[in-house]
């Protein structure tokens, strides 16, 4: 076998066989009329698994693996083959199948877009990777500005007063350093 779907499939091991356990044992307590149990099942628990388990695939490999996405409906229709979801109505048994597709998809995006630690790093290490690290100012160098201080951009003719907030003083200071480059 290829060594890059050896080590993907040893990968996806975990999340095989809890995708598998849940969607091969829960049809037996779906009754073969729509009762609630079976609506439960189908529209809760099954999406919400190929969910789950794409977030945590997400956080834990940083990577998209179309695999993880086919686990959940390949189970479905083995579930239906053997349950004879087929034989009563074929296209739900379909429509099913391209739902939990997509709920392995949306798992995915979500553990990519969710703040959740990625292999160990803590949260307040993200948020300094992400903000701008703090300027030094040397006080001998600026003086401190009085109260009623106004001043004028050279370039725009902005007139910054004391209610100019940092991000406002941020932005003009980024402009003019792209300026110089």
């Amino acid at each position: 076998m290829n060594d890059k779907f050896e080590k993907t499939l040893k990968e996806l091991i975990p999340y095989i066989i809890i995708i598998g356990i849940l969607y091969l044992l829960l049809p037996l307590f779906m009754g073969k009329d729509a009762g609630f149990a079976t609506y439960f099942i189908q529209l809760g628990l099954f999406p919400l698994t190929a969910i789950g388990c794409g977030v945590f695939y997400k956080i834990k490999k940083k990577r998209n693996n179309i695999w993880l996405c086919l686990i959940a409906p390949i189970f479905y229709a083995i579930a239906a083959l053997l349950y004879g979801m087929w034989r009563d109505s074929w296209y739900t048994v379909l429509i099913y199948i391209v739902a939990y597709f997509l709920c392995g998809y949306l798992g995915l995006i979500l553990g990519d877009i969710l703040p959740i630690n990625k292999k160990g790093e803590s949260i307040r290490s993200l948020i300094k990777k992400t903000s701008n690290p703090p300027r030094r100012v040397n006080v001998e160098e600026e003086p401190a500005a009085p109260d009623n201080f106004v001043a004028k951009d050279p370039e725009k003719d902005v007139d910054l007063d004391t209610s100019t907030t940092e991000d406002d003083i941020e932005a003009i200071l980024q402009s003019i350093h792209n300026r110089k480059q």
